[in-house]
């Protein structure tokens, strides 16, 4: 406890304790005086017991005012000083009393008023020895006085009777500080009692909170298993029917048709894996950012281009703002976020227009998202950022294909991890505005870290690819794929021999065999003519480690499900690089 705190609990007990002893000086005080009145000047007798009241009954009055005002600490504070002074005029009376209304003649009168003295004093040690200064101010001044007032009557034994007083008046003060020093020491363990006990009912707060949490999180978990395995079982259901009845197609189109239902099936798969991968990224904390300078625009026209056959495919037109703004942040996760928010525009415009743009506001950058769709009710504009909170069909476009819910949830998750806020204005029957606030504007010469470009798509014609992978079934799945771009590929179960085939590029499955990991047989290679060839890292594991393993070598990280458009684009970027060491991460290589 602060020796502040242990000041104003010492007022507190003075101020409450007070009335008894105001009483019992008071009808003390009486009876002196009129012991007095037979042996002393009449006014003597009468001036004590009445300027002995005058200090005790303010004393009463202000703990009376104090107690009023709920014993706060203020109040006790400000009445202290008043108390203090208070006390001094008691002690004086006292002192008056010892001194004025002595009576010289009367020996049994003096003694009657040495012990009355004494106990008085005695008793205001008793009472007042929690707060010394007040103690003092009150048995000093009316003690000292009978002390010396025997002492002026001459004699050896007024003599001694006076300095036996003074030694009382010593053992008091000795007294005092002993009981001061006990309550002192009882404040500071009733305090630290106290703190013990609120430590102990913080504790089981917090324990009650993380109970809550966990159990939130448990049902959150279950939510998310539910709803995840049942839209991911809706296209693998999709899927299953349309394969089985390819082999019946009646003529090319209707074989067309089919197989395009069974891209679209498979597109879905990869949306609902790429959000369950970015949940899961942002649960481990697997998310690793990269800040840069870089101008939004170029960012903009990326996510143009990707969504340019998905905004066909639902009837609505995509638009960027032109912006020469050069900004500060990670490029690769604020597209992600973009990829996510033109994604939901896209398929609630209803086939209008959806503009991609920036807005400076009091030195702060916002990228905005608009549509011009039904907008959203104000019942479900903080809904929306829940994971699995989706807009109704109602209000979803005809062609609009939905999701886990999770995209506006990854959104706003990835912006705290920027220091980036997500913000919505909306206006039903004419569209919503997405907001990323909180962009860092870069004015200076800093300029954008400087991209390489991916060869052209021509460059892959004659690539020599390795493919290494322990699934028989992706090994020969990778290696059509890239057979039918044109590459001479060579696939394997293992690294046997990779040096002798001289490759391009290797592309590496994560986890080989349970003792043997794709990192493993790349640093394998260190010391040979193929330590300086280029690969890409494909897995399944969003595992924290293995990210930072991998990133810590500079290599592109790939996670399955990979659409072949991502596959292709980091086959280019890695041809492009003479050494591995200076590989670019591709696009869509980081979730």
């Amino acid at each position: 406890m602060q020796n502040a705190q242990i000041e104003i609990h010492a007022l507190r007990m003075l101020l409450e304790r007070n009335k008894v002893s105001s009483i019992l000086h008071i009808g003390v005080g009486v009876i002196v005086g009129l012991v007095a009145s037979t042996s002393v000047p009449v006014w003597r007798s009468l001036v004590f017991p009445i300027g002995l009241a005058l200090p005790i009954l303010m004393q009463l009055l202000l703990s009376r005012r104090v107690a009023r005002e709920g014993w706060s600490d203020d109040s006790i504070l400000r009445a202290k000083t008043r108390f203090d002074y208070l006390a001094l005029w008691v002690g004086c009376m006292w002192g008056f009393a010892g001194f004025f209304l002595f009576p010289a003649d009367a020996p049994a009168k003096q003694l009657f008023l040495t012990f009355v003295m004494g106990g008085m004093s005695l008793s205001a040690v008793g009472t007042q020895g929690m707060r010394l200064r007040t103690c003092y101010m009150s048995v000093l001044p009316g003690m000292v006085p009978l002390g010396l007032r025997y002492m002026l009557e001459g004699g050896t034994s007024s003599i001694l009777s006076g300095a036996l007083i003074l030694l009382y008046v010593v053992v008091l003060v000795s007294l005092a500080r002993k009981i001061n020093d006990f309550m002192l020491q009882a404040f500071r363990l009733q305090a630290e009692k106290d703190e013990l006990l609120e430590d102990v009912r913080r504790q089981a707060g917090e324990l009650e909170d993380a109970r809550r949490v966990a159990e939130q999180a448990n049902l959150s978990k279950s939510r998310f298993l539910a709803q995840a395995s049942h839209d991911l079982r809706q296209p693998l259901h999709a899927l299953s029917l349309f394969v089985e009845t390819l082999p019946d197609a009646e003529s090319p189109e209707e074989h067309e048709e089919i197989m395009s239902r069974v891209r679209q099936s498979l597109d879905v798969l990869t949306k609902l894996f790429d959000s369950l991968l970015d949940v899961s990224l942002l649960d481990t904390g697997g998310i690793q950012k990269r800040i840069q300078v870089f101008r939004p625009h170029d960012l903009f026209l990326e996510v143009q281009r990707d969504f340019e056959l998905v905004a066909k495919a639902c009837n609505a037109t995509l638009r960027v703002a032109p912006s020469n703004l050069r900004l500060r942040s990670d490029p690769v996760l604020v597209r992600r976020m973009l990829q996510n928010l033109v994604s939901n525009a896209i398929r609630h415009s209803e086939g209008r227009v959806v503009l991609i743009g920036c807005r400076l506001r009091n030195g702060r950058v916002s990228i905005q998202v608009c549509d011009t769709g039904k907008g959203i009710p104000d019942t479900e504009r903080t809904r929306i950022f829940e994971e699995f909170a989706r807009l109704d069909s109602a209000r979803m476009g005809e062609t609009a294909t939905p999701g886990l819910g999770l995209g506006l949830s990854i959104v706003q998750r990835v912006a705290d991890e920027l220091g980036l806020s997500v913000s919505l204005a909306s206006e039903q029957g004419r569209g919503s505005t997405f907001s990323i606030d909180g962009f860092e504007r870069v004015t200076g010469a800093e300029e954008p870290a400087s991209a390489k470009k991916p060869l052209s798509s021509g460059a892959i014609d004659a690539a020599n690819v390795v493919v290494l992978d322990d699934d028989p079934a992706t090994l020969a799945a990778t290696e059509l794929l890239l057979k039918r771009w044109g590459c001479t590929v060579q696939a394997s179960h293992s690294a046997d021999g990779l040096v002798d085939l001289a490759p391009d590029v290797i592309i590496c499955d994560y986890e080989l065999s349970p003792e043997l990991t794709g990192l493993d047989v790349l640093d394998g290679l260190a010391g040979t003519p193929a330590a300086s060839i280029p690969a890409i890292i494909i897995s399944g594991h969003t595992s924290k480690e293995m990210q930072a393993a991998v990133a810590e070598r500079g290599i592109p990280l790939l996670h399955k499900p990979i659409r072949p458009a991502q596959l292709r684009s980091a086959l280019l970027n890695a041809l492009a690089n003479s050494e591995r060491g200076a590989s670019d991460e591709a696009p869509g290589a980081r979730q």
